[in-house]
């Protein structure tokens, strides 16, 4: 049997019941809120799609890596982690190529198109030339020399060559199978930009 409460003994009973619920919610928000920004923090530490390098972050969007140096948002296709071991000597900066025209001579349009997208904003102008030795003399395209301007050629290794990438003069040779090119392409991006 069921004992009669009175009226203040069963206020202070639903009182009782609705203390203890509001604790227990009160409880779970800050349980969760805490998980969740701690758990946020983790999986910003461990997250592949962010790095750093040298200072600067790295966030991989929609597959291309985007960082900013100087207030200048740049895009790559690769970081520079992923392209370390492409060893590349130059004495080539950014400032180099500042309010100067740049050359380009390959079909490897991708790799061109990396390059000219982060340095269009820094460049005079760029367009398709032929080197003066180069085999694209029956094209009908300004016939450049290193020693005068800035060209990136851009082609496939010969029968004994290796992948590589030097300077010589003011040309950039980027030699590298097509599908590599692109890697390079960022090697020497990174590497202008002081990477």
């Amino acid at each position: 049997m069921q004992k009669i409460l009175t009226k203040k003994q069963e206020n202070k009973k639903t009182r009782q019941k609705q203390l203890i619920i509001g604790f227990v919610l009160i409880l779970l928000m800050v349980v969760s809120t805490l998980g969740y920004a701690l758990g946020d923090r983790e999986k910003d530490e461990n997250n592949p799609d962010k790095i750093e390098y040298k200072g600067i972050i790295f966030i991989k969007n929609m597959g291309f890596w985007e960082f900013n140096i100087e207030n200048y948002q740049f895009i790559t296709t690769y970081n520079p982690k992923e392209v370390e071991n492409i060893s590349f000597f130059s004495t080539l900066t950014l400032q180099d190529y500042i309010s100067k025209p740049l050359y380009f001579t390959g079909e490897n349009n991708d790799a061109i198109y990396e390059i000219s997208r982060n340095l269009n904003r820094f460049v005079l102008r760029m367009q398709k030339a032929c080197l003066l030795d180069g085999k694209c003399l029956e094209e009908d395209l300004p016939i450049k020399d290193c020693s005068e301007d800035n060209m990136i050629i851009i082609q496939e290794p010969l029968d004994d060559e290796i992948e590589t990438i030097y300077e010589m003069d003011k040309c950039v040779f980027i030699i590298a199978n097509s599908s590599n090119q692109m890697e390079y392409a960022d090697a020497f991006l990174f590497h202008i930009l002081g990477l």
